[in-house]
């Protein structure tokens, strides 16, 4: 099956099985550093991109479903300066993720942070707590981690403040 899709920035045509998941294209055809080879099939959360600006687990997209679509890859998304907001983030609340979850954890967090940029109201608390959830790993407290989505959209908000004035 051939698929049209933009990965981190760079539109491409990609002959690939259709039910091939997208974790396993973005290893195979991309050699996306980010992505984790020992996947648990939806159980760990370690596979997080974003598609359209929403977090998904990787391995439970299929190629057929990404086709005309945008995936944002951590890989892609470290070059950013909304990355660096994030970054921020973890340093001003000294929380900071694990090895193994620190990607798919930052995505998770972009996801919301752009959610709420695009409603330009705060968010909810308990959305953002089932939201986590997506990421097994215990190195991140859910109060820790919701006061770093806080700070990241506090910083988020700054920044394009500072540029619009």
């Amino acid at each position: 099956m051939r698929i049209e899709v933009t990965i981190d920035g760079k539109f491409l045509a990609l002959s690939v099985s259709s039910d091939k998941p997208l974790n396993l294209l973005l290893i195979d055809e991309l050699e996306a550093r980010s992505m984790k080879t020992s996947c648990r099939g939806g159980m760990c959360g370690n596979c997080i991109v974003l598609l359209d600006g929403k977090a998904v687990l990787s391995c439970l997209v299929p190629a057929f479903e990404i086709r005309n679509r945008t995936v944002l890859t951590f890989d892609g998304f470290s070059r950013t300066r909304d990355y660096r907001d994030i970054e921020k983030a973890y340093a001003a609340c000294d929380m900071h993720p694990c090895h193994a979850c620190h990607a798919s954890r930052t995505l998770l967090i972009e996801s919301i942070v752009r959610r709420c940029e695009i409603s330009t109201g705060d968010f909810d608390e308990d959305e953002i707590l089932q939201e986590s959830a997506l990421v097994a790993c215990t190195c991140m407290d859910s109060a820790g981690f919701v006061r770093v989505v806080r700070e990241a959209l506090a910083n988020r908000r700054k920044r394009k403040n500072v540029r619009r004035a």
